[in-house]
């Protein structure tokens, strides 16, 4: 009887697991450029939809700056696009289905504030941010 109960719990835990598609995947397109510094770009397109470009170069101060998109398709057929950057400000992403809150009902916090003005004040100096020294130069 106990065997009976472990082959049927055995059953019930393989047909419970996630069916995973086997097939492969192709890429349809994959371009890039060398990377030269902080200059790249890269790029891809699969057949299931899922597509991807980035590029970097530097910017005026030397800093990296980082730009590109993802998509792939949703369950209902629609694609979803994802738009992005990074630099000197963070890593920022723009797309329709992120929500976005007024400003109103969330506000930049005074004290971010004061840390803006502050780094806004050192860079109006003339003053550059060193991270190995960890201070301003």
């Amino acid at each position: 009887m106990e065997l009976i109960i472990i082959f049927a719990a055995l059953v019930a835990f393989a047909a419970a697991r996630p069916q995973l598609e086997d097939e492969p995947v192709a890429i349809l397109r994959e371009e890039s450029d060398p990377i030269d510094g902080a200059n790249f770009r890269h790029e891809f397109e699969a057949d299931n939809g899922i597509s991807q470009s980035m590029v970097g170069s530097a910017a005026e101060d030397g800093t990296q700056v980082m730009s590109g998109s993802y998509s792939f398709p949703l369950p209902d057929g629609t694609i979803a696009t994802f738009n992005w950057v990074a630099d000197a400000l963070g890593f920022r992403v723009e797309s329709p289905l992120l929500p976005v809150a007024p400003e109103a009902e969330h506000p930049i916090p005074a004290h971010a504030l004061e840390q803006i003005a502050f780094a806004d004040a050192q860079r109006a100096a003339g003053l550059v941010w060193d991270e190995a020294a960890g201070a301003w130069l």
